[in-house]
Formats: structure tokens, C-alpha cells, sequence
């Protein structure tokens, strides 16, 4: 095996596996964060390749929403598993989440009004948001029957977090758990756990229209081979693997883990991907 085949094959390759099993453990322990991860990574991979702002964007946006998509579906397994997974309240939420994902997604895809520094700008709003949320938002005192009765009096409001869910999956490649996990704990008054486990097993179904969207309409001039529309394989299959095995392993920790400890590695983990794009963006 020589050195070209090793630094320019199986090097990346491990560097990608790596950075998929972080991202998918993390989504798996805090119901976001996987999305946070993927994006720096993907546009990494991406700076290499002569590409367009607004392609640029939707590369970015494409990848990271499969990624997303199959930390999601891991977590969902085991969910099912453990017996835990509500898939009547996930489709509930979910469904109008996919609807309105795939009608930002046709959006951007079909134009080029959103840029490199409009989608930065976005990512970073909402990476805002959920630092200030993980930090000082405070956790609901409110029991499980508390939460049923509450859900059942107002069945509007997990619909309306499914759509607003839906378009940040589409303008952040997030993952929906970024605004998701805040508006569940505030809102619908959910425990951290509960809401971070609800996150997770939505994801799938607020993002499934968007990665269809992106798999079916490609660029006009593709930059691998491997590829399907904007989704690139070469890129994909490393890091997918990596969600797969520790995306579960990240949601079975998630309940051994005090709440602190969750705010604490989430703010960490925002903050330095925070300052990172800062830079990007400033540079």
C-alpha cells in the first residue's frame, strides 16, 4: 500500500468515519448537534472543489440533511427497541414539519437567492438561539400527565413547531432538533430527556421530502462521479457509517447523563463552531 493511496484514500476516509461517529453520538445524546458538526465538515470537504456560493449552499445543505436524516432513522431503531418510540406524536408533528421543509427546499433549490452568507448568517442565528436556550432555559416541573393533558388542549401547537421544525431543517441543514428541543421544553412543556428523544425520532420525517428534493435535481456540472444530484457518496457513505453505530450508542448514554452535563457539552460544542464560522465569514 503506498503513501499517495493512504493520504489521499484511507486517511480521509477515517477522518470522515470519525466525524460522522461524533456527530451521530452527539444527536443521539442531545436530539441536536449532529447537523452543527456535519455542516463545518461537509463545507471543509467542499472548500476543494470549485463551486458557486449558492451551489455551494445547496452541497452543503444536501449532505448535511442525509446525514441528519440517518442519525434520525438510528435513533428511531433504537427507540423502537426499547419500546419508547411515539410514532403517532412523531408523525403528528412531523408530517406538516416534511411538508414545509420541502417547500423551502424547492426554494433554494430552484434559485439562487440564498447564498454562502445568507445560509452562514441563518446558521448562526440559530446556533444563538439554542446556546442561549441550553443555558439559561430552565426545565419543566410538569409531570407526564401534565404533558398528555396539555398536548391534548392545544393540538395546534405541536403542528405549528412541526412547520417552523420543517424550515430550519431546509435554510440550516440542522436538523430541526436546533429549534425543536427549546420549543418543546417551553412550549409544550417537556422534560430535557423526553423532548430530546421526541427530536430525534422527527427528524427523519421533517427531512425526508428536503433529501428527496436534493437527490432528485442535481447541479448542471456535478463535481464526482459519485454522486446522486447533490448527494455525494464518496463523502456520505464514511460518515453515514459512523451515524449508524453511534448515533443509537449516543441516545442509550443521553438518560445515564445529568442535564447539566447535556448544557454543558452542547454550549461547549456551539461555542466553538460559533466562533469558527464567525471567522469564515469575517475572513
Amino acid at each position: 500500500m503506498n503513501n499517495a493511496f493512504l493520504i489521499e484514500v484511507i486517511f480521509p476516509f477515517l477522518i470522515l468515519l470519525a466525524c460522522g461517529s461524533l456527530g451521530g453520538f452527539l444527536a443521539g445524546l442531545l436530539g441536536v448537534g449532529g447537523g452543527m458538526l456535519f455542516i463545518p465538515v461537509i463545507h471543509e470537504y467542499l472548500s476543494h472543489h470549485q463551486v458557486s456560493s449558492s451551489e455551494l449552499v445547496k452541497y452543503t445543505l444536501a449532505n448535511s440533511i442525509a446525514l441528519v436524516f440517518m442519525s434520525g432513522v438510528s435513533g428511531i431503531f433504537r427507540q423502537h427497541k426499547m419500546g419508547t418510540w411515539d410514532w403517532r406524536q412523531s408523525l403528528y408533528i412531523g408530517i406538516p414539519g416534511a411538508m414545509s421543509s420541502l417547500a423551502m427546499s424547492i426554494a433554494i433549490e430552484q434559485g439562487t437567492w440564498y447564498s454562502k452568507t445568507r445560509f452562514q448568517t441563518v446558521f448562526l442565528a440559530f446556533l444563538v438561539l439554542s446556546i442561549g436556550n441550553m443555558i439559561w432555559g430552565k426545565a419543566s416541573p410538569k409531570t407526564n400527565e401534565n404533558l398528555t393533558e396539555n398536548n391534548e388542549t392545544s393540538p395546534i401547537l405541536p403542528m405549528l413547531v412541526g412547520c417552523i421544525a420543517g424550515c430550519v431543517v431546509s435554510l440550516s441543514g440542522l436538523g430541526g432538533g436546533i429549534i425543536m428541543v427549546p420549543l418543546f421544553r417551553m412550549l409544550l412543556k417537556k422534560p430535557m430527556h423526553q423532548a430530546t428523544s421526541l427530536s430525534l425520532s422527527i427528524v427523519p420525517i421533517l427531512s425526508i421530502t428536503s433529501l428527496i428534493q436534493y437527490a432528485v435535481n442535481g447541479p448542471s456540472i456535478p463535481i464526482n462521479t459519485a454522486q446522486q444530484g447533490y448527494l455525494l457518496g464518496i463523502l456520505l457513505l464514511p460518515m453515514m457509517l459512523g451515524v449508524m453505530f453511534f448515533s443509537s450508542f449516543g441516545q442509550k448514554t443521553a438518560p445515564r447523563v445529568p442535564v447539566l452535563w447535556l448544557r454543558v457539552i452542547f454550549a461547549v460544542l456551539s461555542s466553538i463552531i460559533l466562533i469558527k464560522t464567525l471567522i469564515e465569514i469575517n475572513s
